[in-house]
């Protein structure tokens, strides 16, 4: 159900000298900055608990607030928890959740929705994200609970010693059985869409080197069921590399699609549709799943590594391809 809910950002000593409404709208782009100029006329925007004109110039430690009218799309909320201890916790985000808040997503989202349920558990502390998975990817995600084992989790995951594995279905049939692709990863500038990328040459201005290895599990009728062992950690790495060849994720709404089949999705989403685009595409959300994670304990340094299981929806897919699990 809609309610109304107030959001709350401080400003930083970075964001100081910016207008409000050059704040609100560099911060926030889910409203654009004419609409971000209303909302603000309108009252829905306060400064330090006052209104405040779209011109004011902020201060450090400044306190914006929006008060909004929510209306989030549905989420699966089953959020598994495999691990939990004094400095951090491991748990598997199901296929249907935005790790943090983003565009229409507020309260539903893996972060929002994990503090809630360890403060039910008497824990008071602030959680933070480790790294993030897209929201349509399901699997393991590291969430830190002090700041040094913060600092030190975050360290290994920049750096590249975390160990990560995903399993994934990809369309068509792709005949090697191991292979891998080394391609650097930048915008599509040939895209509508702001977000989408490609593999570039590899001395394309502001392109990242990207390499993943991957390893065929097994041949489908029209897909193909795979693992993927990325050495690098770009944004949508493994499903710009596989669109690269030709087989983008079973499921997926922006690689392999056209910009305005995406386009038609975006505006589905951001009216309250349900984010699954039931009907539209052959699976709810994309098949790709962050199976296993190893990394240094940030207490001990002891190598630590976890599992998920394969999520019921990769299990109903491959049984619809005549697969026995």
């Amino acid at each position: 159900m809609p309610e109304e809910t107030t959001l709350q950002s401080k400003v930083s000593s970075a964001q100081e000298g910016q207008s409000l409404l050059d704040f609100l709208s560099n911060r926030f782009r889910y409203q654009n900055r004419e609409n971000w100029k209303d909302l603000i006329h309108q009252g829905k925007v306060t400064l330090n608990g006052s209104p405040a004109a779209p011109d004011h110039p902020l201060r450090s430690k400044d306190l914006v607030a929006y008060t909004v009218i929510l209306n989030e799309p549905p989420v699966d909320k089953n959020i598994e928890i495999l691990h939990n201890e004094k400095s951090f916790l491991v748990a598997v985000k199901p296929g249907n959740l935005p790790s943090h808040a983003d565009g229409n997503f507020i309260k539903h989202t893996f972060i929002y929705i994990l503090t809630e349920l360890l403060k039910e558990q008497g824990f008071k502390g602030a959680l933070n994200l480790v790294h993030r998975l897209d929201r349509e990817t399901s699997g393991l995600m590291v969430v830190s609970k002090d700041r040094i084992a913060h600092q030190k989790l975050t360290h290994q995951f920049e750096s590249g010693t975390f160990s990560k594995e995903y399993l994934a279905i990809a369309r068509g049939v792709i005949t090697e059985n191991q292979f891998e692709i080394d391609g650097s990863i930048g915008q599509d500038t040939q895209s509508q869409v702001s977000v989408r990328q490609k593999v570039v040459p590899n001395e394309t201005t502001y392109s990242k080197k990207s390499l993943t290895q991957f390893e065929k599990i097994r041949q489908l009728p029209t897909s193909t069921f795979i693992r993927c062992v990325p050495k690098t950690g770009r944004t949508n790495q493994i499903r710009v590399h596989l669109d690269s060849i030709g087989h983008s994720l079973i499921g997926d709404k922006l690689y392999g699609r056209s910009d305005d089949e995406f386009l038609a999705f975006i505006r589905h989403v951001k009216s309250g549709g349900d984010p699954s685009w039931s009907g539209h595409i052959e699976t709810a959300r994309q098949m790709l799943h962050a199976s296993k994670l190893s990394f240094d304990h940030p207490e001990t340094g002891k190598k630590i590594t976890f599992e998920a299981p394969l999520p019921e929806d990769f299990k109903k897919y491959l049984e619809s391809q005549g697969e026995r699990l």
